[in-house]
């Protein structure tokens, strides 16, 4: 676990400026928020015992479906933060769903499938429409209601028995809210977003069919 609790965040001094710069600052984003709470939920659960944990091979098994499990969950939750971002920037709502749906279903087929994943992602990209429309209902919603999914997911796949756990459901919601409200505030700081608007319209299209899900037959 130590390896991969630093280091958790890339930095960077460039700017997203393009479609493809905003799939990879999805990718990095949802990948942070998720490790971010289980590292700190893990270490707070375990304590010194912790390290100990570490070398059992039952934990580290459910610590790798945890980290693969809750990244995917971020993805509709960042996905849909960013989306209401560029839609404020002037990007139209169509193009940018299409675009969000389409740079979602690439990132997921860009890794390799996990070994309890055999059958892909389609469940989590079955569910990014309706997440992305969070970003156009008027009013707004409110932040804690778009990450609260990805927050109950990422609850249900902690690597502790759910007795040890049963608790401390609230402790993880409001983790996962504040890490989605410093994520909003990335969005503006770190991405040209009437660049990244004005990109949409020419660089994003309907995703390609199978991508991220299993292949069919």
């Amino acid at each position: 676990m130590r390896r991969w609790l630093s280091g958790l965040l890339p930095r960077s001094n460039q700017k997203v400026r393009s479609a493809e710069g905003l799939g990879e600052f999805l990718s990095r984003q949802s990948f942070f928020i998720a490790q971010k709470c289980t590292a700190d939920y893990c270490k707070g659960k375990a304590g010194l015992a912790l390290f100990a944990l570490d070398t059992e091979a039952a934990f580290k098994d459910a610590l790798t479906i945890c980290r693969w499990e809750g990244y995917a969950a971020m993805l509709p939750a960042t996905a849909a933060i960013a989306e209401r971002h560029l839609i404020d920037a002037g990007a139209t709502a169509a193009k940018t769903e299409s675009c969000l749906l389409a740079l979602v279903d690439k990132i997921l087929a860009g890794h390799p499938r996990p070994a309890h994943r055999p059958q892909g992602w389609g469940d989590i990209l079955d569910l990014l429409p309706e997440r992305l429309r969070w970003a156009r209902i008027e009013p707004r919603p409110p932040l804690a209601e778009i990450a609260a999914p990805a927050a109950r997911r990422l609850f249900d796949v902690l690597p502790f028995h759910p007795s040890h756990r049963e608790l401390d459901e609230e402790v993880v919601s409001n983790a996962v809210q504040f890490q989605f409200v410093a994520f909003s505030d990335r969005c503006r700081r770190q991405i040209d977003l009437r660049a990244v608007a004005l990109d949409i319209s020419g660089e994003c299209g309907a995703p390609a069919a199978g991508q991220g899900r299993a292949a069919a037959g």
